[in-house]
């Protein structure tokens, strides 16, 4: 079955140059679970690591069953993400802690960029960059390992206006840059390509409701959306619109549970 935002295509013809195709969601499974406010892929457990805006992670397998939890001390997970070191978390204003898998800390707290504010996404790229979506400003930025905002994807000028960007990750394999926008938006995904235009925008809502997770399996083509007040995670056959890279990003190693 092949989504696409029928109101909405006109605009498209007029925000990019020529018609491209949609993207294409297949609904795989879908299953109750608490609030996945945020899921992350890890390649190296192949799971999906899950917050649900509580002290808790968690890590399932790619079909749904429990791997592994654990209790991180922090009062709240707004987001969290996956990089060499283990997993990055964030408390949604700004601070950021890191943890190995296992649950250990690796240090304390800290902060990127001063600026940073009700952080709901957050996504960390091969090359060490991170993207990273604020709910309030309705943006979606990229940030170097070094808090520098580089790039800044602005909601409020799109046309349809992303109002509420929650969770972010980005395709290895086409570049494309996906956001899910919540309820108090259109509760749709956002495909954007590398410079931040438009590809593409599905709605979710019957799916599930209040989507602000989202994560990527790209060898299989598997995507994961957690629709946080649904208290529902739903999984996907995903196809990008377009390929918007010429040579794929790093996508980490296989893994052949899919």
């Amino acid at each position: 079955m092949r989504l696409c935002l029928t109101p909405f295509l006109t605009v498209f013809c007029v925000v990019i140059a020529a018609p491209v195709a949609a993207l294409e969601l297949y609904l795989r499974d879908s299953f109750a679970i608490n609030r996945p406010s945020s899921l992350a892929y890890d390649a190296e457990t192949c799971g999906v690591w899950i917050a649900n805006e509580g002290a808790e992670l968690v890590l399932i397998n790619t079909v749904g069953t429990e791997i592994r939890r654990f209790d991180t001390g922090m009062p709240m997970i707004k987001t969290l993400t996956v990089t060499p070191e283990g997993l990055l978390v964030n408390n949604g204003y700004g601070t950021f802690r890191r943890f190995t898998r296992e649950g250990r800390p690796l240090g304390d707290g800290f902060r990127l960029n001063d600026t940073l504010r009700d952080v709901e996404g957050l996504h960390h790229e091969p090359d060490g960059h991170l993207l990273i979506a604020e709910d309030d400003r309705a943006r979606v930025v990229r940030m170097t390992p070094t808090g520098e905002i580089v790039f800044t994807i602005d909601g409020f000028k799109l046309s349809p206006v992303m109002y509420e960007p929650q969770g972010v990750t980005r395709d290895p394999l086409s570049g494309n840059i996906l956001v899910v926008d919540d309820n108090e938006g259109l509760n749709a995904l956002f495909e954007f390509d590398p410079a931040g235009a438009i590809l593409s925008v599905t709605p979710l809502s019957e799916y599930g409701s209040d989507a602000e997770g989202i994560t990527l399996q790209p060898q299989t083509g598997t995507l994961f959306i957690g629709f946080d007040s649904g208290n529902r995670l739903a999984i996907f056959d995903y196809l990008p619109s377009v390929r918007s890279i010429d040579t794929p990003l790093d996508a980490g190693p296989d893994c052949a549970i899919s």
